[in-house]
């Protein structure tokens, strides 16, 4: 397993002030696989992508990924993890560039820190370029090339040192539909010959037909999680509730005011089944 996190708790700490962003989380995601993470705001999801990516350390429980714990770096080590296992694509690509440097230069430049020689930096630099529909604009700066250009190459630099994983926050979201397809199908051809797994938080729902599985996020903990199965109708989506490490559920929010459940619930064991009805005995029977 790639990804390995059980029971994450962040709390970020001011001085009069505590907010826990991050409650008990528990998530795994296997080599090359690709997720994508969805939740309202301020339910966990950029939380989580700081973690993974080593910016904020967690508060508690464990995160591991590629071998690497991250509650337990040292700040040398949570460095050399952000080069070599790790890429991220912040939303605002602009974060991922650099405005002097033209489109070549900025894939090549977190290769000089692994000191790589310069004939393999071009050959890596033009592969990933190429791959990415950018072989044309090579040569040209950030503030000379479009929104989905941009973005393309803010990918490009996020996978340059061939990381395990790559954390993207938004991908999609200053593109226009045609060109968030676009982008989204490149993305996954890159990846998996690349290898690489990935996690996306976003809220483009043209993202899921891109991915493995669709997990969401609800105050703090995992809740749901969708994949998609071939039955005989088709491929149609499964929907799961995550069971937490200490028997927790978090029901779908829709169910739970469309059954009236509230407070307490009588849970009855059936067989192979579980039943859940509502405590004052409404629907039992």
């Amino acid at each position: 397993m790639l990804v390995d996190v059980e029971g994450l708790v962040h709390i970020y700490r001011t001085d009069d002030l505590e907010v826990v962003a991050l409650q008990g989380l528990d998530l795994r995601v296997a080599e090359r696989e690709m997720i994508a993470i969805v939740g309202r705001s301020g339910s966990g999801k950029t939380t989580l992508m700081n973690v993974l990516a080593g910016v904020e350390a967690p508060s508690a429980g464990r995160v591991q990924v590629a071998g690497h714990d991250l509650a337990r770096m040292t700040g040398a080590e949570r460095e050399s993890y952000r080069r070599d296992v790790v890429g991220y694509v912040w939303q605002r690509s602009q974060v991922n560039l650099w405005p002097e440097l033209d489109a070549r230069e900025n894939v090549q430049l977190p290769m000089l820190a692994e000191r790589r020689p310069a004939r393999e930096r071009e050959a890596r630099a033009a592969d990933l370029l190429a791959a990415l529909g950018l072989e044309g604009r090579r040569r040209r700066r950030p503030r000379q090339l479009t929104g989905a250009e941009q973005q393309r190459l803010a990918l490009a630099v996020a996978l340059a040192n061939e990381p395990r994983l790559l954390l993207a926050d938004e991908p999609t979201a200053e593109l226009d539909g045609a060109a968030a397809q676009s982008l989204l199908a490149d993305l996954a051809a890159v990846v998996r010959h690349a290898g690489a797994a990935v996690i996306m938080v976003t809220h483009d729902h043209q993202v899921e037909r891109y991915v493995d599985r669709v997990i969401q996020i609800r105050d703090g903990r995992t809740s749901t999680e969708r994949r998609w199965v071939e039955r005989a109708e088709g491929v149609v989506a499964d929907e799961l509730v995550i069971l937490d490490r200490v028997g927790r559920l978090q029901l779908p929010r829709h169910l739970v005011e469309e059954l009236g459940l509230r407070d307490r619930v009588r849970v009855r064991r059936e067989g192979d089944s579980l039943r859940i009805f509502r405590s004052d005995g409404a629907g039992d029977g």
